[in-house]
């Protein structure tokens, strides 16, 4: 039998027997049987076997409806029991297509607030019949307890000495666990770099699908748009890295699942193979053409949905946008793995750029207020995620240079923190604008991005430019021309407060909401849901026959 991938699965509540019967029946049993003890003549006409199955047969009827209660209880006493795991139960029911929904929303968030085209693309689109189907790994494949469990057993074992138990350490170290978490405290280990990011992410989101109960997922194949194979491609590497004993052929098995049955060339499904900041489809390892590209994870709690800015009244918005304390902050490493020049010269003209003293004394300004710039030495190591995320919350720039990695999970920070990312643009006329590098266009490696729905919907997804303050790469290599540019913008202070509130308005297609906050808000699991969905109308067909053709 294959191994299945709901270990977690809490079983729902059985449907078509409400309470209100359960205690119609309850009554009526009870009564029954009370007439039957009362009544000779009932007792007579019955006869003694009669008597005592009629009895018999009211009194397991109770026990039926007292079972249902109990189960109610249960059920509500179970719910609260796991309310700290990311299990996502739908409670609201508006997920189709109307105007009130989370699809709607979100497709109208893609489309940068165009109402019209938003509907438009939707009664093209509908999503009435909108369903995703979890498949069951193959036997022998680590399913993502054995995973995760490896992972959490083999982070805490670094870091044993800093906490007192690893439900403490999957508390406070934010990125191994797959729960909401509050890091109040820190450990020496914690790390802000490629190695620190991969550590849960594509956990989180296959435990969101797979513990997800509600209208958009189906337990029975035929009846989905969409199936997800949620193999952790990444931890389970990361896991064999930490644990050098773990003899695990999971990929193996699924190729060979793969000669088998071409289990990964489905025209007409979508598959998602986990492996960093990316989904695959339809093959196991993609490049390219049939890859989602999705924002990074940020369990912290500040970053939760119904935390997010857009969430704010406009008079809370003013506040907390009036109250930056800091023109800008940046926590970086000098060295990186690639072309690290942007982050060199930054770093080098620190003092030059905004005042002697910048980076060892804090005493570097901007338009007339503080600069904070924090160089990260051994290894890239944080101390104190949750003091970083409260620094980019008080300033108003987050400078976030080319790093390892095409995208950053420091620029979705900066966003979903409220402070304008300040990226080196690269142009060019025919590939278009990256933050990266020349000719690694930016709707290839950011998610959701304009031009990454294929030629036929151009205005469709988010466009940066409205989120950053780009910095021309051919006029300010050097990084001479950074200060002016930017107070420039502290100078125009409408045009300041414009771009803030579309980071408020769009950040929340960065977050996954977890657990409380799961399938309830338009977010980047709604959004992942919608970039899927139009994968496979509009590209999976073309996209697999190139992927055969290899």
């Amino acid at each position: 039998m294959p191994q299945t991938v709901e270990e977690r699965n809490i079983t729902p509540r059985v449907n078509g027997f409400s309470y209100d019967t359960a205690s119609l029946i309850l009554f009526v049993s009870l009564a029954a049987t009370a007439l039957c003890v009362r009544s000779r003549g009932v007792s007579r006409a019955l006869g003694v076997k009669g008597y005592f199955v009629i009895i018999y047969g009211f009194g397991l009827l109770s026990l039926l409806c007292v079972g249902v209660f109990h189960r109610s209880m249960m059920d509500d006493s179970l719910q609260q029991i796991i309310s700290d795991l990311p299990v996502a139960v739908e409670k609201s029911g508006n997920y189709i297509g109307d105007k009130n929904s989370i699809f709607y929303n979100t497709i109208e968030l893609l489309f940068m607030g165009n109402k019209t085209l938003a509907s438009e693309y939707l009664a093209k689109n509908p999503f009435e019949n909108f369903k995703y189907y979890t498949h069951d790994l193959p036997a022998g494949v680590a399913s993502i307890d054995e995973i995760t469990d490896c992972l959490e057993d083999s982070g805490y074992g670094k870091e044993r000495s800093a906490f007192n138990n690893k439900s403490q350490f999957l508390l406070n170290l934010c990125d191994w666990s797959q729960s909401i978490c509050n890091p109040t405290t820190h450990s020496h280990g914690s790390q802000y770099s490629t190695y620190r990011l991969n550590n849960n992410m594509d956990a989180v989101i296959a435990r969101l699908f797979t513990s997800y109960r509600g209208k958009i997922r189906t337990f029975n194949e035929t009846e989905a748009t969409i199936k997800i194979a949620p193999f952790l491609a990444a931890s389970n590497y990361r896991c064999s890295q930490l644990n050098k004993r773990r003899n695990d052929n999971s990929t193996d098995i699924l190729l060979d699942e793969h000669k088998r049955s071409k289990l990964f060339y489905d025209p007409a499904t979508l598959y998602l193979f986990m492996r960093g900041p990316a989904l695959n489809c339809n093959k196991l390892i993609s490049g390219g053409d049939g890859q989602l590209v999705v924002p990074y994870v940020n369990t912290n709690a500040e970053y939760q949905p119904d935390k997010l800015m857009f969430s704010m009244n406009s008079d809370e918005l003013d506040q907390f946008f009036s109250s930056k304390k800091y023109a800008l902050s940046a926590v970086l490493a000098k060295k990186i793995s690639g072309n690290g020049y942007a982050r060199i010269q930054f770093v080098d003209k620190a003092d030059k750029l905004f005042g002697n003293g910048t980076i060892e004394s804090n005493n570097g300004t901007l338009g007339k207020m503080p600069v904070h710039i924090r160089v990260m030495q051994h290894k890239r190591k944080l101390v104190g995620e949750a003091e970083t995320m409260q620094q980019y919350r008080d300033s108003v720039f987050c400078p976030v240079f080319r790093g390892d990695e095409p995208n950053q999970k420091r620029f979705f920070d900066a966003l979903l923190s409220g402070c304008i990312p300040v990226v080196m643009a690269h142009y060019f006329r025919e590939t278009g604008t990256s933050y990266f590098a020349p000719g690694v266009e930016n709707r290839r490696i950011y998610p959701w991005a304009k031009g990454s729905f294929g030629e036929n919907f151009p205005e469709m997804g988010v466009d940066y430019s409205k989120l950053v303050v780009e910095i021309n790469e051919s006029d300010c290599g050097a990084m001479d021309c950074l200060p002016g540019k930017l107070e420039n913008w502290l100078n125009d202070p409408e045009a300041l407060r414009q771009k803030q509130l579309e980071i408020a308005k769009y950040a929340r297609l960065f977050s996954y909401g977890m657990q409380q906050n799961a399938f309830k808000y338009a977010d980047a699991m709604s959004a992942l849901l919608v970039r899927a969905r139009h994968y496979v109308i509009h590209e999976a067909v073309s996209s697999t026959t190139k992927n055969e053709a290899r």
